[in-house]
């Protein structure tokens, strides 16, 4: 008598997706995949699982596979070193279905292990992203970043742009977030970053971060903290007020003695038509609210809180001192 095994239908699909993942999978796979992962907070919990017991695999030593004689496979392409499929108690615990999609990933040859996952927006886009382990980000407009989960280190790389993160703490698998030539190492916290134009701003909300990568060596940021350095100056710790980094996630640019090249840089992630600044305002700073709205609302609101004038020119918004 065959007993019938019934597998739960969040487990076969995180399975099936982490198959399906694997290699190079074209952009409406990652599309339908982050949108299955987001739709549920139980599906990224399964898939979860499913990565678990493939990082597992990766971490056995090389004489595993000759001692357990349930799984031998004599023609497998080994990865970075030989390894074998789960012990039976993980195949049990995660499900006859997952596991022999586990299986087949470790027999399949020549398989490349996860690459990094691309996540984009456009000008004036906001996206949010729910990540396997747990963390969620939030894209600023105009910014691309690159994720991938390892096996002891969780990796982003912020290409270009502003990003805030809420990492789930995980105490063997950091979080590292490389922007520019910076690292910002954590295990579990709340915190923003902006990339952009050769400036960088790395603002605490919740918990430590340590920031390396300049000549003023690792700097730990608490809560409230920001390490800010601009194009070719130095970088400076400043107290911030934690929400003011965040208010952008909520259609706000908070300025305070700001300058103009600064805001301008924030804008073109906003806007379509170009923003320069002239030679003329290049001294001027800019305090007040902007709230992200339709171009020539904002050009108007930013020439009220600034002694400066908005010329239209072919193809671009000039800013330019304002004659007294």
């Amino acid at each position: 008598m065959t007993e019938s095994v019934h597998q739960d239908p969040i487990q076969q699909a995180a399975a099936d997706w982490f198959a399906r993942m694997q290699g190079n999978p074209a952009l409406e796979d990652w599309t339908a995949f982050q949108a299955w992962l987001e739709a549920d907070p139980e599906h990224a919990a399964a898939y979860q699982a499913v990565e678990a017991v493939w990082l597992d695999l990766e971490e056995l030593p090389a004489n595993d596979t000759a001692s357990d004689p349930v799984v031998q496979a004599p023609d497998v392409v080994p990865l970075r070193r030989q390894v074998t499929p789960p012990k039976r108690g993980l195949l049990i615990g995660l499900g006859v279905a997952a596991a022999a999609a586990i299986v087949a990933l470790v027999a399949a040859p020549r398989l490349a292990p996860p690459a990094f996952t691309d996540y984009a927006t456009g000008r004036g886009e906001t996206r949010e992203v729910a990540l396997a382990d747990g963390s969620r980000l939030t894209l600023g407009g105009a910014t691309t970043l690159r994720v991938h989960l390892g096996a002891k280190q969780r990796d982003v790389t912020l290409v270009d742009g502003e990003a805030s993160f809420d990492v789930a703490h995980l105490e063997d698998r950091p979080f590292v977030v490389t922007a520019g030539e910076r690292q910002v190492r954590v295990l579990g916290t709340e915190f923003n970053i902006l990339n952009h134009a050769g400036s960088l701003a790395v603002s605490v909300r919740r918990g430590l971060v340590s920031v390396s990568g300049g000549a003023e060596g690792a700097v730990r940021l608490a809560r409230g903290q920001q390490l800010a350095q601009a194009p070719g100056a130095a970088a400076k710790v400043r107290d911030v007020t934690p929400d003011t980094a965040f208010a952008w996630k909520s259609g706000k640019l908070i300025y305070d003695r700001t300058p103009l090249t600064r805001v301008a840089a924030d804008l073109n992630r906003y806007v379509a038509t170009p923003i320069r600044v002239d030679p003329s305002a290049a001294s001027v700073t800019v305090s007040g609210v902007l709230l992200v709205d339709e171009e020539a609302a904002m050009i108007r609101r930013l020439e009220l809180f600034a002694p400066i004038v908005a010329e239209t020119t072919r193809g671009a918004v000039i800013l330019k001192a304002a004659r007294h």
